[in-house]
């Protein structure tokens, strides 16, 4: 995914938001994976103490090996 475009897009959404709003809006982001990319626009466009929430932190598999 990351081959077509798609953290370009994100980043270009969450851009457009930025400028566009007057005052201070909430981000949430969702990924099922957090690849480096997701924290790196996580930690521009979301404050500083956003939350982690890590729903498959006891699961020995949370993803596949080739993912």
């Amino acid at each position: 995914m990351l081959k077509l475009g798609f953290k370009e897009d994100v980043d270009s959404i969450l851009r457009t938001i930025k400028k566009q709003c007057a005052r201070e809006v909430q981000i949430c982001l969702f990924s099922a994976t957090v690849p480096h990319w997701v924290r790196e626009v996580s930690n521009y466009y979301m404050h500083k103490n956003a939350r982690i929430v890590d729903l498959a932190k006891d699961l020995k598999n949370k993803t596949a090996h080739t993912v």
